[in-house]
């Protein structure tokens, strides 16, 4: 007798807490009424039902077995409408029966409909709680009723889990159900990505084809249970605010109407699916809506659903006055909003002003229009020379830069002599003569011609020239220096240059990459010839793209060496401006002209490098001072040395002093490695050796490819 004292105890403390709970509720005759439950039951005609006592799943902590050892007694009531008058039931034990907590109907029929009251009680405590039944017929001709249709939504692509829901009371505990499932009322065939799974059905990827009705059915005893569930399918779930398809968001419109003239401003907007949020849409005047400004001639319609497609609509909305006055003048705006964001477009109403026309007007319109085409075109056709002309009378020269030593560094590849031919000699003779000897002699420019200036500035002993690898390190930072005070970077682009890949340079020093890439440098490329046939061309292209500050100039053979080509205008254009008169050219330094070499007539050459460039010739020449070559150089240098043109005097003993006396400065020696490396020259054809002899000879032509590894042939 001790077991049941706790839980008598327990009931007792909750239903004292339930009374305290609802006694705002109130009670009927002493009894907690719950009134009726959240669940409501419904059932086709002809199917078993269950309906259980909702005290004892959500009202009580307490279930039927323990009521009944509590002495509490369980009642039901059955009544017409919630209110009405109550008659307890009385259970036959076969179609109705009573059985612990609940109330079988096998099978429902329609006059089983109605509110069903539970209560619990003893002579002290009461409560009661109502549950509703629905029974009903199929539709015509169909296996459900639409009234008792569970309802799923699913987006377009995603998947979705169908389920046979409110059939727990139909299955045995550890049995799998039966359950076969319809579309429409009909057994279909269903494709593999839909999978049946115990009472759900699995679509992996829903299509806009999978709306529609389905029909789960499952045998209990010798009755059928079917529960059906209506799939409708939507588009995904926007992220994006609605778009207005009219009037225009980018710009105002203005619309200029006769005062007393109707009024209608329609705004449409497509809206994507954001769930069961209608669209909303709205106009205004200013900060104010149009309900609020008082007036009955204007209106708002209401929102029309023009298109409905997967839950994506299309919506308008109409602004009417009926006569427009002074006052509804100004501007009006349309919102849509959804819970991404809001937008707007924007209606200007203008008073129509009455224009008159007349020929002085036309004329006059028509003059300027003429006048403007004019200019527009001589523009187009003249800009540059335009540009030229204001930046030589009105400009101001550039101070960006005003640091650097040289106005632009030219970069360049040579051609071996025994690959000339007619177009690469003009190539050549228009980078190594007409180039520099224009810019430099007519314009006035300083440029930095690697072959020519180039001075390297850092230490050098004599194991250096053992070493490829750090000469050709010094050689790259000596370039990458000379770049730095550079204001432009001239790159002629030949044949030649694209199958050396003479950009290479650019690539290798971090420096000089940098410098392309964030545009310290603005680089001026000259095209001499018809590339894209070249085989690596693309690297050409993938160069362009590098570069950030790029202007590309097409050289077109000797017709563009003319002082008034476009050639000359564009490069003088791209270049920095100076006011500068053209350099006046002095005997000293004009070549004669039987001695003038690839590079024409040029500037004067620095007396370090024209004295290493000397003593390569020596060395040629005299292959018994190979030898001590490492050890010596010639310093009875003169100041001032000029292409072609300058002295040097041996030294008594035949022998040059050593290369230490040159002070900390080394120089680029243009000196073939045989020579370097106290090699013999192997035997050669007599034109070959021809070659030899006067490139050896030539103290400032560069090193040819097959005489040197570290001598770059790219300047």
């Amino acid at each position: 007798m001790k077991a049941p004292i706790p839980f008598v105890i327990l009931l007792h403390t909750v239903v004292v807490h339930c009374q305290k709970v609802v006694s705002k509720r109130g009670s009927v005759e002493g009894c907690t009424d719950w009134s009726v439950d959240y669940l409501k039951y419904k059932v086709l005609l002809g199917e078993p039902v269950r309906i259980k006592c909702a005290l004892f799943y959500g009202y009580i902590r307490a279930n039927y077995t323990h009521a009944q050892s509590a002495g509490l007694s369980l009642m039901w009531y059955k009544s017409a409408g919630h209110g009405e008058f109550e008659e307890p039931i009385s259970f036959d034990g076969m179609r109705m029966s009573k059985e612990e907590d609940a109330i079988w109907f096998r099978p429902a029929e329609l006059d089983d409909a109605g509110y069903y009251s539970c209560v619990l009680r003893n002579s002290t405590y009461c409560m009661k709680v109502s549950m509703s039944l629905t029974v009903a017929e199929n539709d015509t001709d169909l296996c459900y009723n639409s009234k008792m249709r569970f309802f799923e939504k699913a987006e377009l692509s995603k998947s979705k889990v169908i389920t046979c829901q409110g059939i727990e009371d139909y299955i045995q505990p550890g049995a799998e159900p039966e359950i076969v499932w319809y579309k429409e009322c009909k057994p279909k065939q269903w494709r593999q990505t839909i999978e049946r799974r115990r009472d759900t059905l699995s679509i992996k990827e829903v299509r806009e084809d999978d709306i529609g009705n389905y029909t789960c059915e499952l045998l209990f005893g010798n009755f059928v249970v079917r529960r059906t569930t209506e799939l409708s399918v939507t588009a995904p779930l926007t992220d994006k605010p609605p778009k207005i398809l009219s009037p225009s968001e980018s710009q105002m419109s203005i619309i200029e109407l006769a005062i007393g003239s109707p009024v209608n401003l329609t705004c449409s907007a497509a809206f994507g699916y954001s769930g069961d949020v209608s669209p909303l849409i709205y106009w205004m005047k200013g900060d104010k809506f149009i309900e609020d400004l008082d007036e009955e001639r204007v209106q708002e319609t209401e929102i029309k659903t023009i298109r409905e497609h997967l839950g994506e609509q299309e919506v308008s909305i109409s602004l009417t006055i009926d006569a427009l006055e002074e006052s509804d003048l100004g501007n009006y705006s349309c919102y849509v909003e959804n819970g991404n964001g809001r937008r707007q477009a924007n209606i200007q109403l203008a008073k129509k002003a009455e224009l008159m026309y007349t020929v002085e007007l036309a004329g006059g319109l028509g003059a300027i229009l003429l006048l403007l085409i004019c200019l527009v075109t001589l523009y187009k056709c003249y800009r540059i020379e335009l540009m030229l002309f204001y930046r030589n009378h009105f400009g101001s020269e550039d101070i960006d830069g005003d640091n650097k030593d040289y106005d632009a560094y030219l970069s360049y590849t040579k051609v071996d002599p025994d690959q000339w031919s007619q177009e690469t000699r003009e190539e050549e003779h228009f980078a190594l003569e007409i180039l520099p000897d224009v810019l430099e002699k007519h314009y006035g420019y300083k440029l930095f011609i690697p072959d020519r200036d180039l001075i390297p500035t850092g230490s050098f002993t004599n194991d250096h020239f053992q070493d490829d690898t750090r000469l050709l390190r010094a050689y790259i930072e000596d370039v990458a220096r000379c770049v730095d005070q550079s204001k432009r970077l001239i790159i002629v682009m030949t044949p030649s240059y694209v199958v050396r890949r003479g950009w290479s340079i650019f690539e290798l020093e971090t420096r000089l990459r940098n410098m392309l890439v964030t545009g310290e440098i603005k680089v001026i490329l000259i095209e001499c010839a018809e590339l894209r046939g070249i085989m690596n061309y693309q690297e050409v292209e993938a160069l362009k793209h590098t570069i950030k500050m790029l202007t590309v100039i097409k050289w077109r053979g000797p017709p563009s060496n003319k002082l008034n080509s476009k050639f000359w205008k564009r490069l003088l254009y791209e270049m920095p401006f100076k006011r500068m008169e053209p350099l006046s050219i002095s005997h000293e330094q004009v070549l004669d002209v039987s001695e003038q070499g690839p590079f024409g007539e040029l500037q004067t050459v620095s007396a370090i490098s024209m004295a290493a460039a000397t003593s390569t010739a020596m060395a040629t020449a005299q292959p018994d001072l190979r030898s001590t070559f490492h050890n010596s150089c010639h310093t009875q240098m003169r100041q001032k040395h000029y292409y072609r043109s300058y002295d040097y005097d041996l030294p008594p003993g035949g022998t040059l002093p050593p290369l230490s006396t040159l002070g900390s400065q080394h120089t680029y020696c243009n000196i073939p490695m045989t020579l370097i490396n106290g090699q013999r020259p192997q035997s050669k054809s007599p034109r070959q050796q021809s070659l030899d002899e006067a490139h050896g000879n030539n103290a400032m032509l560069p090193l040819l490819p097959r005489e040197t590894s570290i001598s770059s042939v790219i300047w």
